[in-house]
Formats: C-alpha cells, structure tokens, sequence
C-alpha cells in the first residue's frame, strides 16, 4: 500500500497563533528542501535511513 501525500490549505483570520505560525514555518521549510510532497511511505524511508547511519 502506497500513501500519497494530503494536500491542504488553512483559512484563517489575520489572527496569528503560535499553531498557524509553527504551521506556516514548517510549510516553508519543507518547500525550501524540497521535501512537501513526500509521501508517508517517503517519510518512513528517510527515518529508516537516518537510524541505520546512527547505528
């Protein structure tokens, strides 16, 4: 089973909050790194990786 990403928007007031703004910063980091669009199956590769190199 493969999953594919879920994309969404937030629509919001003008009101910042500490949530939207970590949601927002996150948002762009993952865009930057170009990792937005990784799948949940991606994600689960990249963390596997990451342990084996830490072992």
């Amino acid at each position: 089973m493969t999953n594919t990403p879920i994309q969404f928007n937030i629509n919001s007031d003008a009101t910042e909050t500490p949530g939207i703004s970590a949601l927002e910063k996150a948002s762009k980091i993952a865009n930057k790194y170009n990792i937005s669009d990784m799948s949940q199956d991606d994600i689960n590769i990249e963390i596997a990786e990451s342990r084996k190199s830490s072992d």
